[in-house]
């Protein structure tokens, strides 16, 4: 980051976790669960990749340069990063790990997500461990999202989600922990231990009415935190810091517990020169840029959005 007299540079965003389908789809639909399994159904290869794409630009458009997009099968996130120079990879689900292609193994490209802790079983856990130990796959897991899981999570397991990740060498592989709002101090001390990525959706959990995270404690705590858009078919990351530092300060009765610069260098791309101007006066506080709106205009995505427009017809006229 550098200031100039007018203006900030930023050398473009990084967006850690954004939900391919949900980003495409959020604005033409209320998902739930259930619908969306519904759409999915629906949906051509050539379908899925045109939303896919609708996706990746909307991030490229907000000025987001390295992007972790989650997708329903293989190739589609890598495919549609290529095609609008982003870096990053695809996320995809660790039920699927059996029939990854080898492609999929080249160029450290995938990661493998476990939604929910408490929704498998040890079998799986032991399979997807030796998985990532020989093939060297990077696993991302949402944990920590409700205190419901987190309840199930140790009544099934005797012992807290990331205790049970340490017992299976997940925390040696310096993997990502997706959502947090409900990780206790005890899991926090245990994550610094080692060298995992804490990710945080501020805008998409409160959308969908999960906690609010205490990003202090992570800070206090000296956890590596970055942001995402989740869910969200907004993509804005400047919000997503201005929201995590809101929900900070009304927890802890305090605005001044953190820092704008730690914000802005969580939020930005650490690869590549400084490629976006956010104007910004001299005189502004530096976290009024969190206000700021980062829009890059593109030719094709017009187009592209009549494209997606007509996949909504047809799957509103199916469903």
């Amino acid at each position: 980051m550098q200031r100039q007299e007018n203006k900030v540079l930023l050398s473009g965003f990084s967006n850690f976790y954004c939900d391919g389908l949900y980003s495409a789809l959020g604005e033409f639909f209320t998902l739930d669960q259930d619908l969306y399994q519904k759409i999915l159904k629906e949906l051509s290869n050539e379908d899925l990749a045109t939303l896919i794409d609708y996706a990746v630009l909307k991030n490229k458009m907000a000025g987001v340069k390295e992007l972790f997009i989650k997708v329903p099968s293989f190739s589609y996130g890598t495919n549609s990063l290529e095609k609008y120079g982003l870096l990053g990879k695809e996320i995809v689900d660790a039920s699927l790990y059996g029939s990854m292609p080898t492609s999929a193994l080249v160029g450290d490209r995938v990661i493998l997500e476990i939604e929910s802790l408490a929704d498998v079983n040890q079998s799986f856990l032991n399979d997807i461990a030796d998985f990532s130990a020989r093939t060297d796959t990077p696993l991302l897991f949402k944990v920590g999202q409700t205190l419901e899981e987190l309840g199930r999570v140790a009544n099934m397991n005797k012992c807290s989600p990331m205790e049970l990740l340490e017992s299976y060498g997940f925390l040696d592989r310096k993997c990502y922990l997706y959502g947090l709002n409900f990780i206790d101090k005890d899991d926090q001390k245990l994550i610094k231990q080692y060298e995992e990525t804490c990710i945080f959706s501020p805008i998409s959990d409160g959308e969908e009415g999960k906690g609010a995270i205490n990003l202090y404690n992570f800070i206090y705590n000296d956890l590596k935190f970055c942001f995402s858009s989740g869910k969200c078919y907004n993509i804005d990351m400047l919000a997503e810091g201005k929201l995590a530092k809101l929900n900070t300060s009304n927890l802890m009765h305090d605005d001044s517990l953190i820092d704008d610069k730690l914000l802005l260098d969580a939020i930005c791309c650490l690869q590549g020169e400084n490629n976006i101007e956010v104007e910004i006066s001299s005189l502004e506080p530096l976290s009024n840029i969190f206000d700021k709106k980062v829009f890059i205009a593109d030719d094709g995505f017009s187009p592209l959005r009549e494209k997606v427009i007509e996949i909504i017809k047809k799957i509103k006229e199916k469903i």
